[in-house]
């Protein structure tokens, strides 16, 4: 069988076989796709609909409290006579019992309602403050707390005043015990304003239980639970973590969970997480007061279904796929090792890299094609390692040439984007070109920019030189050269003088330079750096012709001797 035609009319009978398993594969997919998306909207649906109910309790909450604020606002006559008349201060408190006690009884959960001036400019216990003894008991007037006996910064006894005073807005405190009826509580308070003044805050306490039996009754699969956290992943209400503490300290496990949970709403999708070493999955909600609120469940009990629907296909699998793969196997053998081959080479051609050699021979079409292939590859290397050595060399000096500097620009740039690369650009022109090309015509100036050019490779041997325009280099220092490029100038410097020594005064060679450092602070582009650099070359230029321009007034007497007859001037 050394034709690949009957290999693959025996391919084709086996794949027959191999259709089960594309189908199964193709119903495990589906399946999995399908359960997964409705384990999702499941405890999306069950974690929404009970932040629904808990954030219409809070709203409920927030209008009784808006309703008592904005009446104390309205009825309010001047802030001139609540801080200085002491009977319309009376008054005026007397008037806000009736409506506050009446809005604190219609609302769910209330054990306490106040509203409290500014301590500022009324007496520090004036106000109205109505509260239960016990949760089943009624209503009662108790005297508001003494704002002398506290400072402004206690929070824990006057943090329901000043904390909305500061964030000028209605604001929801966090839960805390009070001890004198021994129930937890939750309070919205709303700072009230006047005439650009603050008069005071109108706030009413709710027991917090109501929100935690509201957590607490809800169950979904088997064991999952819902619990509460505020936004840095603190306990508010679990039914294993005590109230008040972090999660992250209760269980190192849980702290990408108090990730997620600062990071806000989840959204659609579940978050997967490790508790005790059980894999759990968990939606959650923002609710108005800023807590979270979670559902969560063992992802076992969430892919029950799924698994079992699995198993079902892997065994119907199990029975029609060994018989299809084992001849697929046993003919298609010979055939997979060379395409593969093949394959592989096809990649790493298409990413550029032509360094392959195939070992897979075989004795059919397919060894055919895999010479053939070799051959091309083997010509088409050859082919673009002449294309390059045209397109990135410089013919005259054989140094790079502004297409290699453009290339090496780009790759500057990227590693620019993605860190701190560490390199330098140094610019160089020779200097007084267009004379010396005038009096010695273009050749000997070609000669002139060539030995530049030596100069110029000999000192920087380990970065690379680009020839960007007729007589402008421009070198990249990285690595050992960035590091001593100090001494490298020096070095340059005098390799130019010692180049000088062998030829005439007026064929001498003059070359301005410039560099400049990479700053990753201020150099947001490639080009910031070359044009520091080719600034500090031109300003190097205009140094050079200064100093020769001095020079020539110090030595005006001196008298260059004619030219000789040959064009080019001694360069031994």
């Amino acid at each position: 069988m050394r034709s690949i035609q009957t290999k693959f009319i025996v391919l084709i009978l086996s794949c027959i076989f191999i259709c089960s398993t594309v189908i199964g594969g193709a119903g495990i997919f589906s399946a999995k796709r399908v359960v997964d998306e409705d384990s999702a909207q499941l405890m999306n649906s069950r974690c929404t609909e009970l932040a629904g109910e808990a954030d219409a309790l809070l709203s409920r909450i927030e209008q009784s409290v808006k309703t008592l604020a904005v009446f104390t606002n309205e009825q309010l006559k001047s802030v001139d006579l609540l801080k200085n008349d002491a009977a319309y201060l009376q008054s005026f408190t007397k008037q806000l019992e009736s409506v506050a006690v009446n809005a604190a009884n219609n609302t769910e959960g209330s054990v306490a309602v106040y509203v409290r001036f500014n301590p500022d400019f009324t007496p520090p216990t004036s106000g109205v403050f109505w509260s239960k003894t016990n949760l089943n008991g009624t209503f009662q007037r108790l005297t508001p707390t003494d704002f002398s006996r506290c400072s402004p910064t206690d929070v824990e006894h006057l943090g329901w005043h000043y904390i909305p005073v500061k964030n000028g807005k209605a604001t929801w405190m966090s839960p805390y015990m009070n001890e004198n009826i021994n129930v937890q509580m939750i309070s919205y308070v709303i700072p009230i304003y006047k005439d650009n003044e603050t008069i005071g805050v109108v706030g009413m306490d709710i027991d917090f239980t109501i929100i935690k039996d509201m957590v607490n009754s809800m169950r979904i699969y088997d064991s999952g639970y819902a619990f509460l956290a505020d936004e840095k992943g603190n306990v508010m209400c679990h039914h294993t973590y005590p109230f008040g503490s972090p999660m992250s300290s209760v269980d190192k496990s849980l702290i990408p969970v108090v990730m997620e949970l600062e990071n806000g709403t989840s959204g659609s999708n579940l978050f997967t997480y490790v508790n005790n070493g059980e894999k759990m999955e968990m939606a959650f909600r923002t609710l108005r007061n800023g807590m979270r609120l979670a559902v969560t469940a063992p992802l076992l009990e969430i892919d029950r279904n799924k698994n079992i629907l699995l198993l079902q296909i892997c065994i119907a699998l199990l029975i029609i796929a060994p018989t299809s793969v084992l001849v697929t196997f046993l003919i298609t053998r010979r055939i997979v090792r060379p395409l593969k081959e093949l394959n592989t080479a096809a990649k790493k051609i298409a990413e550029g890299d032509l360094s392959i050699t195939l070992t897979q021979q075989t004795k059919d079409e397919v060894g055919t094609l895999s010479d053939s292939f070799q051959q091309t590859v083997n010509h088409l290397q050859k082919y673009i390692d002449y294309i390059n050595s045209l397109a990135y060399r410089d013919v005259l000096t054989g140094v790079k040439n502004k297409a290699a500097y453009q290339e090496v620009e780009r790759r500057l740039e990227e590693c620019m984007r993605r860190g701190r690369p560490e390199f330098a650009i140094m610019v160089l022109d020779i200097n007084d070109l267009k004379r010396i090309n005038d009096s010695f015509g273009h050749d000997f100036g070609d000669m002139m920019i060539m030995d530049a050019c030596k100069l110029i490779c000999k000192v920087f041997a380990h970065s690379p030189v680009y020839r960007i325009r007729g007589d402008e280099f421009t070198v990249i220092l990285e690595g050992a050269d960035y590091e001593n490029y100090k001494r490298l100038l020096e070095k340059f410097q005098s390799a130019i003088d010692e180049y000088n020594e062998n030829v005439r005064v007026d064929s001498r060679l003059s070359i301005a330079r410039g560099i400049a450092v990479y700053n990753s602070g201020t150099d947001l582009v490639f080009s910031n750096v070359f044009k520091r650099a080719d600034s500090a070359m031109y300003q190097n230029k205009a140094d050079m012709k200064s100093a020769d321009h001095r020079r020539e007034n110090d030595n005006m007497a001196f008298v260059y001797p004619d030219r000789p007859d040959t064009p080019f001037p001694n360069r031994t």
